[in-house]
């Protein structure tokens, strides 16, 4: 999601994977063991850049919860984008983390409100009953001022996410030692500063496995 090299795609990866391992960060009510978690979202929920694919934070929730892990992600992507696809169905809980890039490309405020409300109606409808936790736009505090500020696309998250529970990223993109450095050696490719490492991975997972 760096803003230098975006470029729209319509290229969802869907990854559908079962999990293992350790609970490592385990809420003190697992609400989903033995189930399913969706999760939906852009890069940051691709799993970049993260050391390795069981390093992002969809893989980390799942194993906390001893769930399956059904992620429907793409890097560039908008909220209209993620929405247009089929998504995973029958999910115990469901993350929606979307948003950000809609800020860095600036869709129109009333643009981004339809969308967003159009995606959350979609994988709630694909998983009735599901806990839903809404992630709030990564947007470090470095990422130059835009005309369409970040708050606006996060409060717009924030009134959309009804029923369910909001995990705000901003106090993690703002630290420092949860993204970067720039050029290091992860799955996905030489890192950047933008986007979290593993720490920021495991600190997003963490957020999610306490709304949940």
């Amino acid at each position: 999601m760096q803003p230098s090299r975006f470029r729209r795609s319509i290229a969802i990866a869907v990854l559908i994977a079962g999990c293992g391992g350790q609970q490592a960060h385990a809420p003190e009510r697992p609400p989903v063991a033995g189930k399913s978690v969706v999760v939906v979202g852009d890069s940051l929920a691709f799993g970049r850049f993260a050391d390795t694919r069981e390093d992002a934070f969809p893989q980390r929730v799942a194993a906390a919860l001893h769930a399956r892990p059904a992620v429907l992600a793409a890097p560039g992507v908008t909220t209209a984008q993620i929405a247009a696809q089929d998504v995973p169905r029958g999910g115990d809980a469901v993350v929606v983390e979307a948003g950000t890039n809609d800020f860095l490309y600036q869709t129109p405020r009333r643009r981004f409100a339809d969308d967003y409300r159009a995606l959350l109606a979609k994988v709630t409808g694909a998983s009735p009953g599901a806990r839903l936790v809404c992630l709030t736009t990564w947007v470090p505090n470095d990422v130059p001022p835009a005309k369409i500020p970040a708050s606006f696309y996060d409060a717009t998250i924030r009134r959309a996410c009804t029923g369910g529970a909001v995990a705000d990223l901003s106090a993690i993109s703002a630290q420092p030692g949860m993204r970067g450095p720039a050029g290091r050696p992860t799955s996905f490719g030489p890192g950047d500063a933008f986007h979290p490492n593993s720490a920021g991975h495991a600190a997003i997972a963490r957020l999610i496995e306490s709304r949940l």
